[in-house]
């Protein structure tokens, strides 16, 4: 498990770049002073450099980022990064409003099972040190975390419905996407003997318990074309419940069973309804934080330091088309 814990489920990038310039159009939304360590402040909280760097921190330990990138991602990293702390201090805000702010027992429950996937706290303190993250500001993050999966689950998730009449238009006008191609149904068999691969042939389709014919086997459903190349043809020619003359390879032999061949088909409504449904609900999720940052946005008031203004409200599509994360160092 990677320690992570700043990332919300749903992508808030693309609804930053929407709705923070409505931040810009209000009075005293953006001011040139703050005190020293501090890059916003959202209704009065603090946002501290602090606090920034170690989400940018976090990113990179779950990235395994390793290059260095250049001056103007580095800008552009900050500027995203602020505004998804913004977003975050404006959930918990409206969480404690509605008295439904994460308890202390809730997260330290949720700490508490990190540590328990990284063998005990000794070994999460060790990784935190290795990838330079404070412990204290990764808990915060861990907060802000556990704030927006319960603002989701018990703000957002409340008003959400899906009906069968718009599962059933969905289907209609998506009935392609849920088309099935053929599939084989196919065994890779190994052993060190050919005697060995020709007794799982012999028993074959019958799977006898896995290594007790002396030969090791994988199973799985795939595509024709997905096949490795030496065997495409070979299972072309074969039957359901036959298997192709076993080869000698890297010192073993090795061959294809074909177990199954299933046609192309579609799925039906009562089969895909589950995922039609899912799919629904995350787009009604979507918009309804869409219209709720809207409505924070439209009344919060929000300081940026200057040094961040400009990358924390320029959408991506706006920026330089040559800012790569690796890319060369350029002045901004």
């Amino acid at each position: 498990m990677r320690v992570h814990p700043a990332a919300p489920r749903r992508n808030i990038l693309p609804v930053l770049a929407a709705f923070c310039c409505l931040c810009l159009a209000l009075a005293g939304c953006l001011e040139a002073r703050l005190p020293e360590g501090v890059v916003a402040t959202v209704n009065g909280e603090a946002i501290s450099l602090r606090g920034l760097q170690a989400l940018l921190d976090s990113r990179s330990a779950a990235l395994g980022a390793l290059q260095r990138p250049s001056l103007e991602s580095m800008r552009q990293r900050y500027g995203e990064g602020l505004g998804t702390l913004i977003v975050c201090a404006l959930v918990r805000q409206d969480l404690q409003r509605r008295q439904l702010a994460v308890s202390p027992e809730a997260l330290e429950a949720a700490i508490e099972a990190v540590r328990q996937d990284y063998g005990g706290k000794e070994a999460l303190d060790r990784y935190l040190a290795d990838e330079a993250l404070d412990a204290e500001e990764w808990r915060a993050l861990m907060r802000d975390h556990l704030s927006l999966v319960q603002f989701e689950k018990l703000v957002l998730e409340p008003g959400i419905r899906v009906g069968l009449d718009e599962v059933r238009a969905f289907y209609q006008d998506h009935a392609k996407d849920f088309d099935l191609p053929p599939l084989l149904t196919v065994c890779f068999v190994s052993g060190a003997e050919r005697q060995a691969v020709e007794a799982f042939c012999g028993a074959f389709p019958r799977l006898p318990a896995a290594g007790a014919e002396g030969a090791l086997r994988q199973c799985l459903e795939a595509r024709a074309e997905d096949l490795p190349q030496p065997w495409r043809k070979a299972v072309a020619g074969l039957k359901p419940g036959q298997c192709a003359p076993p080869r000698a390879e890297d010192g073993g032999w090795r061959t294809v069973a074909l177990r199954a061949r299933k046609p192309a088909a579609r799925l039906g409504l009562a089969e895909a309804y589950a995922l039609v449904e899912q799919e629904l609900r995350e787009q009604k999720l979507d918009a309804a934080f869409l219209r709720w940052l809207e409505g924070a946005l439209a009344q919060a008031r929000i300081r940026v330091s200057p040094d961040l203004k400009a990358d924390l409200l320029t959408p991506p599509s706006g920026r330089k088309n040559g800012a790569e994360d690796n890319g060369p160092e350029q002045e901004p």
